[in-house]
């Protein structure tokens, strides 16, 4: 701990500064942005807003080809690539927007992110063929890597006992988002169209970019001087590497992100196949909303419980639900349960993210926190590459609803890498986690 955090210090700096927080934020410049609570509601609010947006780009692909002319058969070969393009083109860049926000700060790559959208959102409404759609899709892979900038930020500004909490809200803000964007895209894409809903989906990114801009004041101080870029990803990629609950943590998010893509961008075909094409698009924002107020209830309810009971144990049982939860899926032969099947789904799954991200949050060392949270998301992208692509082999060669048994599966190999690795580092007490010297998960 650094030498200001004396036992007399001021008790309002002891609130808004967890014990053993960066030497890049001091106690003085957290205090200066205000409370842990307001920076917890700004992100959330932007993470909200960015979700409602990014949402239709998978969401409404399916209705997007049928508009300029694509088959049944060419949808169901392109939603896959096209969910994965902006991953495949943004991914590589992903380890340089952490190092590069240890050299130039937070806000500046903070704010990158919400400027591409802008601009992808204007190519996809002004896209009336597959090739501008395409560049607008992989365009926006620049803007990942955000969230993890956010997360970084929020751990060092708020006390160890609310972390779960505060990175719980900003998580859970993120169906908020899917429920509000799916549900007015619905309603829009049906009396307007899909091209109207991506225009206004710039003005909405354009205005996530304002807010931060005058209303986050970053608490990071920059390193006055940092070694090359690529020497800095380097030393970011191999903190992952070398740091074993980050290594392990990564391993399993992957695993299960890639179960969760594997049928997420299938979803709207799915069910587009059983209402017709004249219905979809409300059916769709029906079932993406129910799915957001579920994982809202889900986020404030593991959240509140893995305090309790401790993150490990927690995250276990979410890892097995999860993989059951699928199955319903796979045999849905109605709107009625295959939108049941997802909210309970959804009740469940996105909060597998979110033990993840904490547990590493609060176990890794000081020193390599900002550097491990930046390429937090990093699995998140590798596996909206493999399961979108895999999905759409499994939808070619059998029919669309088996992507949902692929993800059942895979979700269980996600369970059992955790299980194994549990066996190997027992758990504490409940509701707490190893020191940051910790080197299991």
């Amino acid at each position: 701990m650094q030498e200001t955090m004396k036992r007399g210090s001021d008790a309002a700096i002891e609130d808004h500064r967890p014990a053993g927080s960066s030497k890049f934020a001091p106690p003085d410049a957290v205090l200066r942005t205000g409370s842990w609570r307001w920076l917890t509601f700004l992100f959330a609010a932007a993470n909200f807003l960015e979700v409602a947006v990014v949402a239709h780009f998978v969401l409404f692909t399916p209705i997007f080809l049928g508009t300029i002319g694509f088959t049944k058969p060419e949808i169901d070969a392109w939603t896959g690539p096209l969910a994965a393009s902006a991953f495949i083109f943004g991914i590589w860049f992903v380890p340089f927007w952490g190092v590069l926000a240890d050299r130039y700060g937070r806000k500046p790559l903070i704010l990158r992110s919400y400027y591409v959208e802008v601009v992808a959102m204007v190519l996809a409404a002004a896209g009336h063929n597959l090739w501008l759609f395409v560049l607008a899709r992989a365009l926006s892979g620049l803007a990942l890597g955000n969230t993890g900038l956010m997360y970084a930020a929020l751990t060092e500004a708020t006390p160890k006992n609310r972390v779960a909490l505060a990175l719980g809200i900003v998580n859970g803000s993120a169906p908020l988002g899917a429920l509000t964007g799916g549900l007015t895209g619905g309603f829009l894409v049906a009396r307007y169209g899909v091209h109207f809903v991506f225009g206004i989906d710039a003005l909405v990114a354009a205005a996530i970019a304002l807010i931060l801009a005058f209303s986050y004041r970053d608490s990071f101080v920059p390193r006055k001087a940092t070694p090359p870029v690529g020497a800095m990803m380097r030393e970011a990629i191999r903190a992952v590497a070398h740091t074993p609950v980050a290594a392990m943590g990564f391993l399993v998010s992957l695993v299960s992100f890639v179960a969760f893509f594997l049928c997420y961008p299938y979803l709207p075909v799915r069910i587009e196949e059983l209402v017709g094409a004249s219905s979809a698009a409300v059916a769709i924002g029906l079932t993406q909303g129910y799915a957001g107020v579920a994982t809202l209830v889900g986020s404030f309810l593991w959240g509140g419980l893995a305090d309790r009971i401790g993150h490990r144990r927690l995250l276990s049982w979410l890892l097995l639900a999860t993989a059951l939860l699928y199955l319903p899926l796979y045999a849905a032969d109605s709107l009625l349960r295959i939108t049941a099947g997802w909210v309970l789904l959804s009740l469940v799954n996105p909060s597998i993210a979110s033990m993840i991200f904490t547990i590493i949050s609060l176990n890794v060392p000081q020193e390599k926190r900002g550097s491990i949270l930046s390429l937090v998301y990093l699995p998140m992208n590798f596996a909206f590459i493999v399961g979108p692509l895999f999905g759409s082999w499994m939808a070619r060669l059998f029919e669309v609803r088996a992507v949902f048994l692929a993800s059942a599966l895979t979700a269980v190999a996600a369970w059992g890498l955790f299980a194994v690795y549990m066996r190997r580092s027992p758990l504490q007490e409940p509701g707490r986690e190893k020191s940051p010297a910790s080197k299991g998960l």
